[in-house]
């Protein structure tokens, strides 16, 4: 896993062309029958750059006898291909990636894939988190996916810049002193007297982290607007406090200042997915050793993970499920998480001594406990398939107030508002 517009996307990416997407609807529901899947042990895979390990792909004729698997790795925008092949009603593949941020539409959309159920998931489904299979459950129960990763949060922080500082530097000790939001913003306001140094790359990533730990979005199941609600308010405030107290670097996530900011020590802690760590030691290899995670203050979130689906109508759903079980059982996504940095969803895999083992980067501390104790304790959301476009307004509102000057109250109203007014019009 690198620092790819493809992995990076699931914690960034806002949905564009919904309503382009929501035109074509009614004749998704009509064409999933149509695959154009093989049979007779020939299996089409569609997946995203890095979505996969290759090396667990290369085991699969091994593993499932007289399957050949044919793989395709599509660029750009991977929703889009797949609403477009289901539109054309041909060359569907036999498996297909979903992302985890697209999953909420496909779930609205009747039929477009298999009941796993049926194919005997309900023999491996105890292998995964319950929260993450729900992503994946339809409203009448039927699973169209298993998890290919997850994206469990926790807080990673420069130790030698919070020692520095005269702060806790060792994760219990970390763990200890942050444990709530209040207690970080303590924090942070130590570190930034001490160093001049933030705790959060900007306002909109306290306020999506925020949200990440609730149970409450901008949509309910009935499809009504709770962007106004107690909750989301609570990030809001949290997100512009955050600013006001100049505890926000105010960078993009990922790019060329973000990068500058942690390895130079301005920017020595961020709240971030499992995935990350990857990112991380990509774009700051300088300073390996010096990194720790410890758990995110105030609970964990979930940021990304995918599925494997079975297109309705694949000729043959038996074997495209045995690809899917052999690909992402247990010893396959520990291979998974040391070839590509997949964090696994199997979560027996977080025994084995390859995720156990201490890592360099981290100054020999072995993280994958603090994942799976966030995994473990993930609060289970819904998630609308329109609630990106909602949350959309409310960033664009967070951003006028943080680099235009937009006085928050005004700007509360404002986006509460517009994301009512993008509820609207991506129902239409």
């Amino acid at each position: 896993m690198s620092l790819s517009p493809t992995r990076r996307s699931r914690a960034r990416r806002i949905v564009v062309g919904v309503a382009t997407l929501a035109l074509l609807a009614p004749v998704l529901a009509s064409c999933s029958s149509s695959s154009g899947s093989s049979a007779g042990g020939q299996l089409d895979l569609w997946i995203w750059p890095d979505g996969l390990s290759q090396t667990v792909l290369d085991k699969v004729p091994a593993e499932v006898p007289g399957t050949t698997l044919n793989v395709s790795t599509i660029g750009g925008d991977f929703k889009q291909k797949l609403v477009t092949t289901f539109t054309g009603r041909s060359g569907l593949p036999s498996i297909t990636g979903v992302k985890g941020e697209d999953m909420p539409y496909f779930l609205s959309e009747d039929g477009l894939f298999e009941n796993l159920d049926d194919l005997g998931a309900k023999d491996v489904t105890d292998q995964y988190p319950a929260w993450k299979l729900k992503e994946a459950t339809t409203k009448d129960g039927q699973l169209i996916g298993l998890p290919i990763d997850i994206g469990p949060t926790a807080l990673y922080y420069r130790a030698d810049v919070f020692a520095k500082a005269g702060l806790p530097s060792e994760p219990a000790d970390v763990a200890a002193a942050t444990a709530t939001w209040d207690d970080y913003f303590a924090f942070g306001k130590k570190l930034k007297a001490a160093t001049g140094g933030a705790i959060f790359v900007d306002a909109s990533d306290v306020f999506t982290k925020s949200l990440g730990q609730g149970t409450t979005r901008f949509v309910d199941e009935d499809g009504d607007f709770t962007g106004d609600s107690d909750t989301v308010k609570a990030a809001w405030d949290r997100a512009v406090l955050a600013w006001k107290d100049g505890l926000t670097a105010n960078v993009t996530d990922g790019s060329p200042d973000w990068a500058s900011a942690i390895s130079n020590g301005s920017l020595p802690a961020l709240l971030g997915a499992s995935w990350y760590q990857a990112d991380l030691k990509s774009a700051t290899a300088d300073t390996s050793g010096d990194w720790r995670v410890a758990p995110m203050p105030g609970g964990p979130a979930n940021i990304g993970g995918s599925f494997l689906s079975i297109p309705s109508g694949t000729k043959d759903p038996q074997a495209a499920f045995a690809v899917i079980k052999d690909v992402l059982s247990e010893d396959n996504q520990v291979t998974a998480y040391a070839d590509k940095g997949i964090f696994p969803s199997a979560t027996a895999a977080y025994d084995s001594p390859e995720l156990q083992k201490g890592d360099d980067f981290f100054g020999g501390q072995s993280t994958v406990g603090i994942f799976a104790d966030a995994a473990a304790k993930m609060p289970t959301a819904y998630t609308s398939p329109y609630d990106n476009q909602v949350q959309a307004a409310f960033v664009t509102e967070l951003q006028n107030v943080t680099s235009l000057g937009k006085d928050p109250d005004q700007a509360w109203t404002d986006a509460v508002a517009a994301g009512e007014a993008a509820l609207k019009t991506a129902k239409q």
